[in-house]
């Protein structure tokens, strides 16, 4: 299983990739690990290739409401998330739940568990969900955005077929192949929200 690992802090990000990389997941073969200090280069590797589980820590330097951000944007790229953090906070944890993210750990959990074996848990967890179901950890946002914005889309683009990936319009064209195939090009590994627009009256979108 391939497991992204994305952490600021060099001498975490290095045991967080010894722990995982000495582990074996759910089909019983080594995890193959990337370990990442940068979040942009992080998302920009996740355009490029297809990981099962992305370990990220949630703060990496930013304000809570631009961790959120970038955490919504990593969970939209299709990975299960999990948040690994050393500033736990009971708002920032219900908040990152709500984005998707899979699992919300601390660094230094309380009560004397150990934060490597409460990782590597989650993650086997997570491995096991993502073997049973190879979509899983893909993010709703997409879809819901769509179906708030349906009105604005029917007047750009009534009857085609659209892709839309982190709540933008990426790709559109008449039909699902030809929008499929360009998604595809530009976003090898991605999982976006393909829909035909109705050229008629607003329908709800299943």
């Amino acid at each position: 299983m391939k497991v992204l690992a994305i952490d600021d802090q060099a001498e975490a990000l290095k045991q967080i990739e010894k722990a995982i990389s000495a582990a074996k997941g759910p089909d019983k073969k080594p995890y193959e690990v990337v370990a990442l200090a940068d979040h942009n280069e992080a998302l920009k590797r996740l355009d490029a290739e297809r990981f099962d589980v992305v370990i990220t820590d949630m703060v990496m330097g930013m304000e809570d409401a631009e961790g959120l951000r970038v955490l919504g944007k990593l969970i939209g790229k299709s990975p299960i998330t999990i948040v690994l953090t050393a500033y736990p906070k009971i708002p920032n944890c219900v908040e990152a739940m709500r984005a998707g993210a899979w699992d919300y750990l601390e660094k230094d959990p309380a009560g004397g568990s150990d934060a490597y074996e409460n990782l590597l848990a989650s993650l086997k967890k997570a491995c096991q969900r993502r073997l049973e179901d190879p979509e899983s950890g893909r993010s709703p946002e997409d879809a819901k955005w769509v179906q708030k914005h349906l009105g604005d889309l029917m007047r750009d683009y009534a009857g085609k077929v659209v892709a839309v990936l982190d709540q933008e319009v990426v790709a559109s064209d008449t039909s699902y192949g030809k929008v499929r195939d360009r998604v595809k090009k530009k976003h090898p590994v991605a999982q976006p929200t393909i829909v035909s627009i109705p050229d008629t009256e607003v329908e709800t979108i299943e």
